[in-house]
């Protein structure tokens, strides 16, 4: 008894804090509104999130698991900054994807969204003055370079202004209450695609149905108490659905970088990533002529891909990521002499380096 008793003192003292904790949410939205009204008339001035984010954790005994912490504080950083500077944001569809979530995650629900259905038409929504920002797939841990998107990208005047990187597990979510009661499942022709070990495994005689989004997987699941949907954790969540199977694609370690696009450059930060592509003549040493302007710098090369050139035969650009803003003196030095040695030079914007 003197147990149980325990328990429940320390259930209302934690219902105690949940109190203070809305308390407080509702006093920093207050002070975002407060924000928002005076950017009508004034510029931005926001803050270095991944130094207000190491400056937090630093400051965390680490009860919560630092990577709890931090998605928390970014929850709460992307819902800011919609009350105080809601976008128009164009997304690569469908609705209810990992990008989609991402979006919303990075500039909160006050924002407005719009849908797209290719990379070329979200940028073009910028490019048209329709929206004030893209978000589109950059990288995979397991692909590489989403090629669609830097081809795209280098072919308009915009520029990468910020990035994210999420892990992307599939989950199996129902209303029924283990896995065996499902007889139908509702995905994504890709999700199915990327989850067919565990529908051969575990639901060999399920009916499987491609569906538009992980929004009408989740909708029509939630219609039938004998059917599941494989979807993103908060699409699943948002129709009444249930965890059944955690992380069920074929490769569960997946991450994914996105990166968002605008025509008004980024700020410098002082923990900044510059993306540049450019190729070089078919010649021994062209290529270490141009990294050296580099390293004499003290720039570092963070990445490096070589990546065909559409509609040219055995033609190929490099793509490079190096620390640093293309306004910094060494920078901007380092991209003079590059010039001289390159055919083609193309940067595709400074950002701020994502939060861990």
């Amino acid at each position: 008894m003197d147990a149980k008793r325990d328990v429940l003192d320390l259930r209302a003292r934690i219902a105690k804090l949940d109190e203070e904790i809305v308390q407080r949410l509702d006093a920093r939205a207050r002070l975002s509104r407060d924000i928002h009204s005076r950017l009508e008339t004034e510029a931005s001035a926001d803050v270095n999130e991944k130094e207000w984010l190491d400056g937090l954790q630093a400051r965390s005994n680490g009860d919560l698991p630092a990577s709890d912490l931090r998605a928390i504080l970014q929850q709460i950083r992307g819902s800011a900054r919609g009350i105080e500077q809601p976008a128009r944001v164009a997304y690569l569809g469908p609705e209810g994807s990992f990008c989609h979530h991402m979006t919303i995650g990075y500039f909160g629900r006050g924002a407005s969204f719009v849908e797209c259905s290719s990379v070329e038409d979200t940028l073009e929504e910028v490019v048209r003055g329709r929206a004030a920002y893209a978000t589109l797939p950059f990288e995979s841990s397991v692909d590489g370079l989403v090629q669609t998107s830097v081809t795209a990208l280098s072919q308009t005047d915009l520029v990468i202004v910020g990035e994210r990187t999420l892990s992307a597990p599939h989950q199996f979510m129902s209303r029924a209450g283990v896995v065996t009661d499902i007889e139908k499942v509702y995905a994504t022709a890709a999700t199915r695609a990327s989850c067919s070990r565990f529908l051969d495994r575990e639901l060999p005689r399920a009916s499987v149905i491609d569906v538009r989004s992980s929004v009408v997987a989740a909708a029509l699941a939630a219609e039938e108490l004998q059917a599941a949907a494989i979807v993103p954790e908060p699409s699943g969540r948002g129709a009444g659905l249930a965890l059944l199977r955690d992380n069920v694609g074929d490769m569960p370690d997946v991450k994914l970088r996105y990166c968002v696009a605008s025509q008004r450059p980024a700020s410098r930060s002082g923990t900044d990533v510059t993306c540049l592509l450019f190729s070089v003549d078919d010649s021994a040493g062209a290529l270490f002529d141009v990294l050296k302007h580099f390293a004499e710098r003290a720039i570092n090369v963070k990445k490096l891909h070589s990546r065909s050139v559409p509609r040219e035969t055995w033609g190929y650009v490099f793509y490079v990521e190096i620390s640093g803003h293309v306004t910094e003196r060494q920078v901007v030095t380092a991209l003079e002499a590059v010039k001289r040695s390159t055919k083609y030079l193309k940067v595709l914007g400074s950002f701020p380096q994502a939060p861990g």
